[in-house]
């Protein structure tokens, strides 16, 4: 099965979650309203793309008695995602670093 592709956003909202998850050791869910602060773009192009990482299980979106998302939480697979993405990114860094030649 193909792992479907991840935009930008995504990317940076699965990293995001990733590191409030480290630095809480798990013990807490992200506020929404912070992960919106934190993540730069529009409040509706966010939404949009915390319900598409919602529906492929990457994250849990906790919601109110009246249905506004309240708090979010990366899923197992949410979790193994980001790190895979930001081994991917770190390897894309490393790359651009050993080919370029010495500055002088």
């Amino acid at each position: 099965m193909a792992i479907a592709r991840l935009s930008r956003l995504q990317k940076r909202l699965l990293a995001w979650l990733h590191r409030d998850y480290q630095r809480t050791q798990g013990r807490t869910s992200s506020s929404h309203h912070e992960l919106g602060g934190a993540v730069p773009g529009d409040t509706g192009n966010i939404s949009h793309s915390l319900r598409t990482l919602e529906a492929r299980g990457l994250l849990t979106i906790g919601r109110s008695p009246g249905g506004k998302a309240e708090y979010v939480v990366l899923t197992e697979a949410g979790r193994h995602r980001a790190a895979q993405s930001a081994g991917e990114s770190l390897a894309k860094e490393e790359r651009r670093l050993t080919s370029d030649g010495p500055v002088e």
